[in-house]
Order: structure tokens, then sequence, then C-alpha cells
């Protein structure tokens, strides 16, 4: 009071003013209702301007009068906790931001406990949701006509969006697939059609097609990542989620093993070439890592279908105010795939590192069609592939559409690159005529690699392999083919390079003249 007299003009007087009786209004019954929802908000705006008020007064302008524009400026700025939540103004709009009123839903049900005669109904209005700080609490289940929560059948149809997979995107995955497989099956059918040909024995019929058979495994993962929810019913969705891993790590494991063996064995004979020593390799021998990495991926694999098989789940993305939802997407996902797809990437990722490492020892060697450096092309292009692969399909994993294309496009790619570039150039040199299934025409060896052809079938590709390294050693070391023939007919070469050294100031091909005299 004392305030507002001192701020107030002098001839005005608060004593002076006329009584009003409040008796009425107070001893009216309305009086001690319940507020409705609106008064709050009345309140706190009549708050919100005595504060900006006060704030003005308050100044150290000491603004006992002010102008319109100042009192709004000033309540831009006016927050405080009021009756219906926490007060803040929007800036650019001058209205109650909505995000800190107080909402609420009220469910006008039936009063059972109400004392009604006859054929009238009482009822009763209940809160059901809040909104408080920006977010809906849920306080009691909303109560329909029909006496339930449950969402009524007559209110109007739902179009959700599902987001399956289109048909032409379907063609076109199952167009690459058929692709793969096409060139899978007529590589192998002229692999074994050509199997006495020096070429291919060279590279050993098997692994090719094993090769062939693990590219074709690779592109049938494509087949499961086309059956959606919109083509078959939730028990073969997963079971195309489960088969999809199976498929593409098998197909994986059995192709890069393959290639791994390959140059695991042309290294090994290098190694032993180098040391003019004859190494015998079984197949036995050479197969032994394939194996090994193939049991591997089984028996995670294994596990996790037994443990934590993969299925397929909806994903809503958004819903309407009656909680149906209005965007999905499906994914297969597990608790703990996760776990078991990365021992698989570290395996086979990690496999075909130390695979693409061994080719790049072998990539300059001589052998019969370059197959060294094939193998380092394909293998490295495809480690390449995975690592920028990988990352795109898990950033593109909530988009259905852009997912498939990606991952099925990464499968095709690397499928074409592997049998194209292990296959096109024995292809072309057979159909020139450079190789014949003997090997003993048309065929840039020398007489010691028709000594080796000589041997057991089941040796023979190794042979072809041992002369065409030892060729290479020869090129490298600008020797002519027949030193090589002499040098591979020596019984005892330690005894001979012993001899050399011992033979002051003659060097070694002195000295093996010297030894070669003496015989």
């Amino acid at each position: 009071m004392a305030f507002l007299e001192a701020h107030l003009p002098q001839d005005y007087s608060l004593s002076e003013q006329p009584n009003v009786n409040h008796t009425t209004v107070i001893s009216d019954e309305s009086f001690l209702n319940a507020p409705r929802l609106v008064a709050p908000f009345i309140y706190d705006a009549v708050v919100a301007l005595g504060l900006a008020a006060c704030d003005l007064a308050l100044s150290p302008k000491d603004n006992v009068y002010f102008t319109g524009e100042e009192l709004y400026n000033t309540f831009l700025n006016t927050t405080f906790a009021g009756a219906s939540g926490s007060i803040v103004i929007d800036q650019s709009t001058g209205t109650r931001d909505p995000q800190s009123a107080l909402f609420s839903l009220t469910n006008i049900v039936e009063d059972d406990e109400a004392s009604v005669s006859g054929a009238n109904v009482q009822f009763k209005e209940v809160t059901s949701d809040l909104f408080n700080s920006g977010t809906w609490e849920s306080r009691n289940p909303y109560i329909f006509y029909d006496g339930t929560s449950d969402i009524p059948s007559d209110i109007p149809a739902l179009e959700t969006n599902t987001n399956y997979l289109s048909t032409g995107l379907k063609a076109f995955g199952s167009f690459m697939c058929a692709v793969i497989l096409v060139l899978a099956l007529g590589f192998s059918i002229w692999t074994n059609y050509n199997s006495k040909r020096r070429v291919v024995r060279a590279s050993q019929p098997i692994f090719l097609n094993i090769i062939t058979a693990g590219a074709a495994l690779m592109a049938l993962s494509i087949i499961p990542l086309t059956l959606d929810l919109g083509v078959t019913d939730q028990e073969g969705a997963d079971a195309a989620c489960i088969s999809f891993p199976w498929l593409l790590t098998i197909g994986f494991s059995l192709t890069f093993s393959a290639l791994f063996t390959k140059t695991y064995r042309i290294n090994t004979i290098m190694k032993s070439a180098a040391k003019f020593k004859r190494l015998k390799l079984t197949a036995r021998d050479v197969m032994k890592p394939m194996i090994v990495l193939l049991a591997l991926n089984v028996i995670v694999l294994t596990v996790w279908t037994a443990v934590d098989p993969l299925q397929r789940k909806t994903k809503v993305v958004t819903e309407d105010p009656f909680g149906r939802p209005l965007e999905t997407y499906g994914v297969c996902s597990s608790d703990y795939g996760y776990i078991f797809l990365i021992i698989i990437c570290i395996i086979n990722l990690g496999s075909l590192l130390y695979a693409v490492i061994q080719a790049y020892q072998v990539r300059k060697l001589d052998t019969e069609l370059h197959e060294s450096s094939s193998i380092f092309q394909a293998m490295s292009l495809v480690l390449l592939l995975s690592f920028l692969g990988v990352p795109v399909t898990i950033i593109a994993r909530d988009n259905t559409q852009v997912y498939y294309f990606v991952l099925s496009g990464i499968i095709f790619i690397m499928c074409s690159l592997i049998l194209l570039l292990i296959f096109v150039p024995k292809v072309m040199a057979v159909r020139k005529g450079n190789n014949n299934s003997s090997g003993s025409k048309n065929s840039p060896v020398t007489g010691a690699d028709r000594s080796y052809n000589r041997q057991a079938t089941t040796q023979s590709s190794i042979d072809d392999d041992y002369s065409m390294i030892v060729n290479a050693e020869i090129d490298e070391l600008k020797e002519e083919n027949r030193e090589l023939k002499r040098l591979l007919t020596v019984k005892d070469p330690a005894a001979l390079n012993n001899q050399a050294a011992e033979e002051d100031g003659t060097s070694y091909e002195k000295g093996q003249s010297g030894n070669n005299s003496a015989n």
C-alpha cells in the first residue's frame, strides 16, 4: 500500500475510493469450485504483466510512468514458475512458448460412484495425459465410448508407409544375382571341360571350382535381402534373415581361402626354388588353411544361429495420435548380433588382408598368364571395396531402399571382379591356342618343364607351378635355360655352393663350371 501511495498522483487517495462489497462473490457456491483449465493461464498472464511493470518501476531509471512498448520489451524477458508451468515467452512472437505450457488431456467418462435415479447418467472428468516440460505423461488409461482402452475399429483406416522394397529394385537385385550365377556356372563348366590343358592344370581345377562355388553362394545371398514382409510372412522373413549371413560368409570364405591357398602354394614353392630344392605339395597340404578358415566361420555362424538368431523386426518411425504407426521399416537384428558380426569380420577381413600380403610378394613372378598378378589385383580391389562398403551399409541401414541397393551392388561387384580377373585371361589364352591338353606344344616352357609334366597326374599341377617359378628365378638372375637345367640336376647343391665359396677369387658361375668339368 505504501508503495502504491508513493507512486500514485498526489490528488489520488486510496482511502477515498468507494468500498466494493465482495460478499456476494465470495458467498457464491461457484467461487469454491475448482478452477477451469483456462484459469491458470489467465492468472499467469496477469502476473507476467505485473512482474514486467515492477521490473520497469524498480529499474535504475525509476520509470514510474512507461510506454506500452517498454512494457512489452520487458515482458518478453519475463520468466517465472507459474500456475500453468514454467513461463517462457517467445521472443519473436511475444506469445507463450508452447513447450513451457502445461496441457492436459481430459477424458469424459461415466461416473460409476455417482448416485443417479432412473435413466439418468452422470459423467466425470478424468485427466488421462499431461503435457509438462515438453513431454506427455500418461496418468490414466484413456477410455473410449465402448468402455475399453482399445482403439475403436470405426476410426478412419490408416495408410502406413512400410518402406517395402519396390518391384523394380527387387528385379534389379535378382538380375545381378542371375548374372553372377551364369558366370560362375559357365566358368565352372569351362574349367572341367579344359581340365587337361596346361593353363587349367597350372591353376588346379579344384581351386577354380571352389572359387566359382564361393562366388555363386555370395550371389545367392542377394535373394534373402529381397524377402521382406511384403512378400512373405514373419516365419519366412526370419528364415531369410538367418540364411543371409550363412550364404555370404561361407561364399566369401570359400572364394578367398581358395585364392589364399593358391598364393600360399606359390610362395612356398618359390622359397623352395630359391634354395634349389624340390618340394612336394599335395592337395591336402595346400587345403589346410582353407579348411581352418571355413571351420572358424561355421563355428561362429552356428553359435550365432543357436544362441541369438537374427529376426525380422519392424521399426516404427512415426505414429498417429492413436499410437498407430504412420511409417515403418524392416530390419534383421538380434540382441547380440553385432558381437558375432564383428568376430566374422575380423576372421574374414584379417585373412583377406594376409592373403593380399601373400599375393603382393609374388605379384611380379612371371608365371603363366601372370596369375599371381591377377590374384593380387582381385583381392586388393575386394579388400578396398570391403573397407568402403561396410561403413556405407551401416549408415544406410535405416533406409531400406538404399541399404538393399548398396549391399547387393557390393556383392555383385565383388563377385564380378573375382570371376573376371581369374578366368578371363585363361579363357583368352585357350581360345588363342597357346595351350593344349598335353602341354608339350606351343608352350613357352623349357625341357625341364616337360620333364616335370611326365610325373603322376596328382603332382602335375604342382610341377607346373614349380617349373614356372624356377623360370622366373632364372629370368630374375638373367641365366639361361641350359644353366637352370644343369643346376636342377645337381644332386648336392650345398656341396656345390661350399666348393664355389672355397675357391678364392672365383665367382659362383666359375665354381659351377669347374664342378661340371670335374664331373
